[in-house]
């Protein structure tokens, strides 16, 4: 065993990336339980981690990814897929090594008994087939025959017999495998590329893809040793009219060669923390030495600093692009959740995920998990019917949730959508005036935009019983304070019809409830308005900028001592950019300027303010929750200068204007 404090670190990032593979292999096989590909990816992930956990000593998660690869090896060889309680025992399989590895990394010792789920796990293979045993010492991969050769390169099968006084065939094997790599692509072979180690035949064969000639491949063979015979053939793919009609060349039974692995790097995550940073500091010189510049009179400056900056803002992107990852790690989580929840309610659930590719910055993806198991968890309570109420409000018993991802301009949208019965209005206000959130009157005009908004509100719920699933009241206002320290923001639309009939025992009907998260691409630079309020800089992010306004073009109105601006056939709201409504005309004296800004749910409000700076390109810094939530900004920016310019957060201003609190102040109504 080696040292484990030195290759701890490694070993926990390989672990976790692999665990992450096991997860997308699961989905992919419950949803096709004939996935022959995700079936040989159960398998590779677990030969990894057995490999891994040997060299680390860990010998409890040797023996369970063991039987796992070993189980694996038969069920992928079995026509007719995978037995349907494989899901179950994998997804048990995953949690435990999850559990392990986060034990292990958090200091903690190896705590894991794998004997009650190997014994799962043999129960879901049966006896080998003389195909199994046959293909037991080391397996085939027949060739991708449909692969399209490129222009200049053959397939050659070379066939090497193992000398009888050979005492290592599986190590003859791997050698004659890196020989022939060196002239071209393996496209398969027996034993499969991938299992060498397992080899103990006389015989290998393998199919390489190469502009070499074929003596050339039978030469670096011979080199190899210990071989009594070897025989190189050139053979011809099938026509592309075969291939797609699926005429095989060979004997049927084998798999497709494994993907190619990507030449990637590892690279810790603190590290490229430091690059931004650092980006960020390279930035803001830049932004200075292109103001010297203009005021500077010196033959080709100006043309150096335009080349300074291009090549800068392209390393910007890079480094952008480089702490971008796929929500696909986020939304692998939600398959087993959606399954087991919806068992557990008595519901039939359809999971559909859309957009899974779609890149977010690392830190806004960590922390993305927490608010969609809130939504998710809530559409299948409260939202999602049961197949009786379905069947009797005229749906398919089974209902829909669906999760997507989409890039909208500098922003990505993940949407969580059901089609169940929606929110009802009267439901929410009987709870708002119970609370007294709502008068009577305001009750009875409550509509559903209100209503959705309403469940924003903290400690809000209309759940009759609290459960384990939901009905607590800390879900909501929690999903929303997680996506404002983001930056970003959520919001509610939902679709609720009662038919009116004379007896009024006719079900509602609706189409479901879609909640929308819109959050920022990366959360390290933004395109801002800058301007200035009592001499102190502010940033507002120029998409939430609607237009700018001189104040003393319009006619500033005032109901109940709050100033109102008049726009578009509409009052606005005027506040200042802290949070504060201004008090009184006189307030006004020293405000030249209105921004007018919205928020992600539509609503809009006007910022006075003293200039107008101009646009910057800002690197942004977050703040502590209780700084930001005082401040009413969601992070800070250092300026060329030295000083510091708040971000101001413009979904929350739009919440104050319309509760006519100040920051920080807790509670809400609608």
């Amino acid at each position: 065993m080696i040292e484990q404090h030195e290759y701890l670190p490694s070993f926990l990032a390989e672990a976790r990336e692999h665990l992450q593979d096991l997860g997308l292999a699961i989905v992919r096989i419950e949803a096709a339980p004939g996935d022959r590909c995700a079936a040989d990816n159960v398998f590779r992930v677990a030969h990894s981690l057995k490999g891994m956990s040997a060299t680390m000593g860990f010998d409890a998660i040797v023996a369970l990814t063991h039987a796992m690869e070993d189980v694996f090896e038969l069920l992928r060889q079995r026509a007719g897929g995978l037995p349907p309680d494989a899901i179950d025992v994998l997804s048990a399989c995953l949690d435990a090594l999850e559990t392990t590895v986060e034990e292990i990394g958090a200091g903690g010792d190896e705590r894991l008994d794998p004997a009650p789920l190997v014994e799962r796990l043999r129960r879901l293979a049966r006896d080998r087939s003389p195909e199994q045993e046959l293909a037991r010492d080391g397996g085939a991969a027949l060739p991708d025959l449909t692969r399209a050769l490129a222009p200049g390169e053959t397939l050659v099968h070379l066939v090497a017999e193992l000398a009888d006084a050979c005492q290592m065939p599986a190590v003859r094997a791997f050698m004659l495998h890196e020989a022939l790599r060196a002239h071209g692509e393996l496209l398969g072979g027996v034993p499969a590329p991938d299992m060498v180690e397992r080899f103990a035949g006389r015989r290998v064969e393998v199919w390489v893809a190469t502009r070499a000639d074929a003596s050339a491949l039978a030469d670096s063979a011979r080199a190899v040793g210990e071989l009594a015979d070897v025989r190189v053939r050139e053979e011809a793919l099938p026509s592309p009219a075969a291939a797609a009609a699926g005429e095989p060349a060979h004997a049927p039974g084998g798999r497709g060669a494994p993907p190619r692995a990507a030449a990637t790097v590892r690279v810790d995550a603190e590290r490229l923390d430091e690059l931004l940073h650092l980006m960020g500091e390279l930035v803001q010189h830049r932004t200075t030495v292109e103001a010297l510049a203009a005021e500077a009179s010196v033959p080709g400056l100006p043309q150096a600093v335009q080349r300074l900056a291009r090549t800068s803002q392209a390393l910007q992107e890079t480094v952008t692009r480089v702490r971008m990852v796929p929500v696909e790690s986020v939304f692998l989580r939600f398959p087993r959740l959606v399954r087991d929840l919806a068992a557990r309610l008595g519901k039939q659930v359809e999971l559909r995920l859309e957009g899974a590719d779609t890149e977010l910055d690392r830190t806004v993806v960590d922390a993305l998990g927490d608010p969609l198991v809130h939504l998710v968890r809530n559409a299948l309570d409260h939202g999602l019917e049961t197949p009786d109420e379905r069947a009797a409000a005229g749906k398919p018993p089974t209902g829909v949730l669906e999760l997507s991802a989409r890039h909208a301009g500098g922003h990505v949208v993940v949407s969580v959508r059901d089609d169940g019965r929606g929110i009802d209005p009267a439901a929410v206000a009987r709870v708002a005036v119970e609370r007294g959130l709502l008068d009577a009157d305001d009750a009875a005009a409550l509509d559903a935009a209100g209503a959705a908004e309403l469940l924003f509100a903290p400690g809000f719920s209309t759940a009759a019983a609290t459960t384990d699933v939901s009905g607590r009241g800390v879900g909501m206002d929690a999903v929303r304070e997680s996506v404002r320290a983001l930056g970003g923001e959520v919001s509610l639309v939902s679709e609720f019809r009662r038919p009116v009939t004379a007896s009024g025992d006719l079900p509602a009907t609706s189409q479901g409830t879609t909640a929308t998260l819109r959050l920022p691409l990366t959360l390290a630079s933004i395109a801002a308005l800058l301007v200035t309020v009592d001499e102190l800089p502010y940033a507002i992010p120029l998409d939430r900028v609607v237009r700018t306004v001189r104040l003393d073009a319009v006619e500033v109105r005032s109901v109940r001592g709050a100033p109102l601006l008049p726009l578009g056939g509409e009052l606005l709201p005027l506040c200042e950019v802290a949070g504060r409504r201004t008090p009184s005309d006189a307030g006004l004296a020293d405000r030249a300027f209105a921004v007018v800004v919205n928020a992600a749910s539509g609503r809009r409000v006007a910022l006075a303010v003293a200039s107008l700076e101009g646009q910057r390109e800002l690197v942004t810094r977050r703040l502590p929750r209780s700084v930001s939530h005082r401040a009413g900004a969601a992070a800070g920016a250092v300026l060329p200068d030295g000083s510091v310019a708040l971000v101001v957060d413009c979904d929350a201003l739009c919440d104050i204007a319309r509760c006519g609190r100040n920051p920080g102040q807790e509670g809400a109504s609608a």
